[in-house]
């Protein structure tokens, strides 16, 4: 695919939509944006790069007027910006596609562009309003029929009524969050296609992308992120990508490996270590067929930003998603058909889910119930439970886990982030699975418990668990003995002892040659 013409003079030369000088942004005692500085000029596509916690989330808050900073000064079209109360001149000025809908699925396309925008009307013309949606897709050059339901949209026409939705609303200045993450190879290209067309009409984007090889494309100039502060700013046709994942990890990352004995001094496995999980698994989401195999006492890395298929695979393992085909065996025995949470716990396989409030923890229950859940049956006698062996689990796992509490009768929706994931993993461990699967496990958790949490995992493992973790952070997947790294449905790569750089450039969809790494 040919690269964007070069960055103009005259672009360069057009007046500054966005001018942020030496932002600062803190939340409690967390500095998320330290001193950084920004400029985004009228016609050009921009590129945010940077890694999860890098600032770019804070960033686009402040932009889109949902938060102020704390100190520097943020001019928008050369002026102060709104109040943060004045929402609608905030929509006039900037608007923000994120990577998950934010269209209502049961109203048609018309209904969604103009939504909000007839209070005070007493009467509504359906007929003018489909004429006048039909209108403005035409005017951006965007072929949906305005009478469609949403929820029949493909994901990437419903990115561009997104666009449109903001474009509708009077916005020149548009944020694109991730915008290809759910998205195939041709509608990434339709997308970036109908962006470059709209850029040409005078129309600016901030481009907030994990895939490298999108920047040529799409951005004129590219900022990058690190530790909340900007570390790099170029021509997005100038710029290597080695230079790029160089400023996203930092010189000191540069060449280390990441590897498990480094970390927790694990030996190798014996060559007579049994397998405990065997899978050849296709999936509708991913180009690639999974095959995999996994190690009493292993711990397997499956490496991916959003949309990669990382995560598809792992809960198809871990029963969650049914419609697969192919082969799972576990400790030695094909897996039935369909294969469902509750059949994989009671064959030896947990999960701990990403989201602990959604999908994870019962909030209005304690934390004896919520770890004593998937292992009821054990305390069973007949009909009845034994409440004091219940118990007793409860509390030495409460103490095992080093969870902090009044008492394991205690509501679970009480307890600290970090509390509450260790409450999780002890529900998962409860079953005593011989495979584990993990999906972030130490996301929005304090250093502690991220020590904590991987301490008792790293305990389990000695005694024979097989572990697979689902990452997208290197620190994560420094735990593991090796990666596998995931890019749009396909697998990139698998090996032990990739350096920092090497595996964020994998999972941006580069691969670094041996002399950059």
């Amino acid at each position: 695919m040919a690269a964007r013409p070069e960055y103009s003079k005259a672009l360069a030369m057009s007046e500054q939509i966005v001018k942020i000088d030496g932002a600062v942004k803190r939340f409690g005692g967390t500095t998320a944006l330290n001193g950084l500085s920004i400029e985004i000029r009228r016609g050009e596509s921009h590129g945010l790069i940077g890694r999860n916690g890098a600032g770019k989330s804070t960033l686009v808050s402040i932009l889109t007027g949902l938060r102020a900073i704390d100190s520097g000064t943020f001019l928008l079209n050369g002026s102060a910006p709104p109040a943060l109360s004045d929402r609608n001149a905030w929509r006039e000025a900037v608007a923000c596609v994120y990577q998950h809908r934010t269209l209502v699925p049961d109203l048609s396309v018309a209904e969604n562009l103009y939504l909000g925008q007839y209070q005070g009307k007493r009467m509504i013309s359906w007929r003018a309003l489909n004429q006048e949606a039909a209108a403005a897709l035409e005017s951006w050059n965007i072929p949906i029929l305005p009478t469609t339901q949403v929820r029949d949209l493909g994901v990437g026409e419903a990115q561009m009524v997104e666009i449109a939705r903001a474009l509708n609303q009077g916005s020149r200045f548009v944020i694109l969050d991730e915008p290809t993450a759910q998205l195939i190879a041709s509608e990434i290209d339709q997308l970036i296609s109908r962006v470059n067309e709209l850029r040409e009409r005078g129309v600016t984007f901030l481009f907030i992308s994990h895939h490298l090889d999108e920047v040529p494309r799409v951005c004129d100039a590219v900022t990058v992120l690190r530790n909340g502060r900007d570390v790099l700013h170029g021509d997005a046709q100038k710029l290597s990508t080695a230079q790029i994942v160089s400023a996203m990890v930092g010189d000191e990352a540069t060449g280390i490996a990441l590897t498990a004995s480094e970390h927790v001094a694990r030996p190798a496995l014996a060559p007579e270590t049994p397998v405990v999980l065997k899978a050849r698994v296709k999936l509708d989401a991913c180009q690639d067929a999974l095959d995999f195999s996994l190690r009493a006492g292993e711990v397997v890395g499956f490496a991916g930003h959003s949309g990669s298929g990382s995560r598809h695979m792992a809960l198809a393992l871990a029963g969650h998603i049914s419609k697969w085909s192919g082969e799972i065996v576990l400790n030695g025995k094909s897996v039935p058909k369909p294969w469902n949470p509750r059949t994989a716990v009671e064959r030896g396989m947990a999960l701990l889910p990403e989201d602990r409030i959604k999908t994870g923890l019962v909030g209005s229950m304690s934390i004896e119930d919520n770890i004593t859940l998937p292992s009821l049956k054990a305390f069973s006698k007949r009909v009845l439970i034994d409440r004091r062996a219940r118990r007793k689990f409860s509390e030495d796992n409460r103490a095992d886990l080093g969870i902090v509490c009044h008492s394991v009768k205690q509501g679970v929706g009480e307890l600290s982030g970090g509390n509450q994931q260790k409450v999780l993993l002890g529900s998962a461990l409860s079953s005593n699975p011989s495979v584990l699967v993990l999906l972030h496990p130490t996301a929005g958790v304090d250093i502690a418990s991220k020590a904590t949490i991987l301490d008792i995992v790293e305990r389990r493992r000695r005694d024979g668990l097989g572990v697979i973790l689902v990452s997208d952070e290197p620190e994560e997947l420094a735990f593991c003995d090796r990666v596998q790294v995931w890019v749009r449905g396909r697998k990139v790569i698998e090996k032990s002892g990739m350096s920092e750089e090497e595996l964020v450039s994998a999972m941006e969809g580069f691969h670094l040659s041996p002399e950059l790494s």
